[in-house]
């Protein structure tokens, strides 16, 4: 199921806003990118079907987020990859986000589509961050990526 925010009303948004601020503050600023300047949001979660579908009612410009960070990461493999690459040859800049959710992550992707460029935010667990990130840039090497990994511990 993919969840396309892009219509939401002034009342969803209140809901949604206030969600964030009490669970996930790290995604204020997308909740602000789609409130005040009418940014395409898309979630895809791990169990998505129809992806081509909804990208093709994304508002533009738009933010989409990856879910893959449930209990067990799936990676890049367990989505079409005609649909993936098409959604990489969308965006112009993509955060891979393995880590605690740095807030810096989610707003500057909300800052690029913002300025009228399209994010995407890949959250995945760290066993996947790799795949994740050949993934990309097998599509697109020339892709900006900013990639949030877990700090390795001093030894």
């Amino acid at each position: 199921m993919l969840n396309d925010f892009s219509q939401m009303t002034g009342d969803v948004l209140d809901r949604l806003e206030s969600a964030a601020a009490e669970k996930a503050p790290h995604l204020l600023p997308i909740v602000y990118a789609i409130r005040h300047f009418g940014i395409g949001y898309l979630v895809i979660p791990q169990s998505a079907k129809g992806l081509n579908r909804g990208l093709d009612l994304l508002a533009r410009p738009f933010i989409i987020m990856v879910g893959d960070d449930t209990d067990c990461a799936l990676g890049p493999g367990q989505y079409n990859r005609a649909h993936l690459e098409r959604m990489i040859g969308m965006v112009d800049g993509v955060a891979i986000i393995s880590s605690a959710p740095p807030p810096e992550a989610y707003s500057s992707i909300a800052m690029m589509a913002v300025a009228a460029r399209n994010g995407l935010i890949i959250e995945t667990r760290p066993e996947q961050e790799i795949a994740w990130t050949n993934f990309v840039q097998s599509v697109r090497p020339d892709m900006p990526i900013l990639l949030c990994t877990v700090k390795a511990t001093r030894q």
